[in-house]
């Protein structure tokens, strides 16, 4: 009995003694070596066509990027961009008031190319669907008509790694759309925005 209580004794000092630790990265965590989910907001003014009028919105998205520390990062993402605008234009001696409202729906490729370990240069493209619908009134001239095509854009920015998460993005992206609508019309815009993105 006495040697049972020794032994007892000596294996709960053993274990006390022993160190607890965690593996790291703990299991289930992503390493940076993995996909590396992220969310995006960017607020965009789009200059559109001379028939068209100039739209402010925003674009929010899910990306994936291929790595969170390499140099080159290749990133696959999707997108829904709701954008407003309102214009005029003349059509012989009519001024018409516009009013337009855009929703492409995309889904795109990113090249990240890197500087730095911070600041990147990306270059990519976006293709999908868009809906919409257009409304010109004037005195002598009424239009009202939903559309919706094939949409798409290409573009580039600079993009700076705040933090491990954090990005912030300033880009430029030409884009169009090719409506349904009775006269075949095409939506082209020279698209400005600025927006972050968030790694989880």
């Amino acid at each position: 009995m006495k040697n049972t209580l020794i032994c007892y004794a000596l294996l709960c000092g053993s274990a006390a003694a022993a160190p607890y630790y965690l593996p790291s990265p703990q299991p289930g965590q992503l390493t940076p070596y993995d996909w590396q989910p992220t969310w995006r907001v960017d607020g965009l003014y789009a200059i559109g066509g001379s028939d068209t009028p100039d739209t402010w919105g925003f674009r929010t998205g899910f990306d994936l990027y291929s790595n969170g520390e390499a140099r080159i990062r290749h990133q696959f993402s999707v997108h829904a961009a709701p954008q407003w605008g309102d214009g005029h234009r003349h059509r012989y001696e009519d001024r018409t008031e516009q009013d337009l409202f855009h929703l492409p729906l995309t889904a795109g490729y990113t090249l990240n190319l890197g500087f730095t370990d911070d600041f990147f240069l990306f270059l990519g493209g976006k293709a999908g669907w868009a809906f919409g619908h257009y409304k010109e009134k004037g005195c002598h001239y009424h239009e009202s008509e939903s559309y919706n095509g094939f949409t798409f854009t290409a573009g580039g920015g600079l993009k700076y790694q705040c933090s491990e998460r954090l990005y912030v993005q300033l880009g430029y992206d030409f884009g169009r759309t090719y409506t349904n609508t009775h006269h075949d019309d095409t939506l082209t815009q020279h698209i400005i925005y600025a927006g972050l993105e968030w790694r989880y």
